[in-house]
């Protein structure tokens, strides 16, 4: 089968949200303009994936399949910087007694890789793998502020009209303006963007010369931020971020070297 042909079979998985986890072949027929013998062919090609499972007692109805779970627990258990990150998180949440959140942003979603809570009291409403919008909070804007020049434009044409909605910019110039300067101080506060009683404070990891930083964030209440020491957070969460860096580097260069156990060498790295 073609790269290409498999590609237009994988936007089916498009259409699966968390308002609708269950689809047929009319949704499928509507929604990406295919004829019903294609949406059946494209149905079946999944299912024998196992990307995605038929549920009985129905006259054609499909839900995700077990392989997305099994494709999930690998990379909950192997991504090299969520493992790096978490001896972090952990530090930082038992330290701030602040939810952390470790954030990837994906063109017009960004989602939460990781999360640690203080005494399991997670102060957000989202959680891993749960896509949440892109032109709120400050987990979107840390990373968005250090896209190229271009990026920063198709970002801006992407989310101008939600931009302008919720008051962070009133046009391209502005948006530029307001990006150059995150990028330079290095965080971004957020007051209740996301929700109004929460406030987030992030700060990027820049594990890759070639991709956006991803996230490093902490979330609380607007009242407990309110008695904490901005300024020592901010040091707090970019020294983190920085041994983070130096640690998922110094992974990489292991990792090249071919060792033939990766994992153990990653233990014996952390160790």
């Amino acid at each position: 089968m073609a790269v290409t042909s498999f590609g237009k079979i994988l936007t089916v998985l498009d259409l699966f949200s968390v308002s609708r986890h269950v689809i047929n072949v009319d949704i499928i027929s509507q929604e990406l303009g295919l004829s019903r013998p294609t949406s059946y062919r494209y149905l079946k090609e999944l299912v024998s994936a196992d990307l995605l499972q038929r549920m009985s007692g129905t006259s054609g109805d499909y839900t995700l399949g077990p392989k997305i779970a099994v494709l999930d627990y690998i990379s909950r258990t192997t991504d090299p910087l969520v493992r790096v990150s978490i001896p972090f998180m952990k530090e930082i949440v038992e330290r701030t007694e602040l939810s952390c959140l470790l954030t990837f942003l994906n063109h017009d979603y960004c989602i939460d890789l990781h999360d640690e809570s203080f005494k399991g009291n997670l102060m957000v409403s989202y959680g891993r793998g749960s896509p949440r919008p892109v032109y709120l909070g400050s987990s979107p804007k840390i990373i968005v502020a250090h896209l190229s020049k271009q990026g920063l434009h198709n970002f801006y044409q992407n989310n101008a009209e939600k931009l302008t909605e919720v008051g962070f910019s009133e046009d391209e110039v502005h948006f530029m303006q307001r990006m150059k300067k995150i990028k330079k101080q290095g965080y971004y506060f957020s007051q209740g963007e996301v929700n109004p009683l929460y406030s987030s404070l992030s700060v990027p990891i820049k594990y890759s010369s070639k991709i956006a930083p991803m996230a490093l964030t902490i979330v609380g209440s607007k009242n407990r931020f309110e008695y904490v020491n901005l300024d020592k957070l901010i040091q707090t969460m970019q020294e983190n971020a920085q041994e983070i860096e130096r640690k998922y580097s110094n992974l990489a260069e292991l990792v090249e070297s071919s060792h033939p156990n990766v994992d153990e060498k990653y233990d014996q790295y952390q160790h």
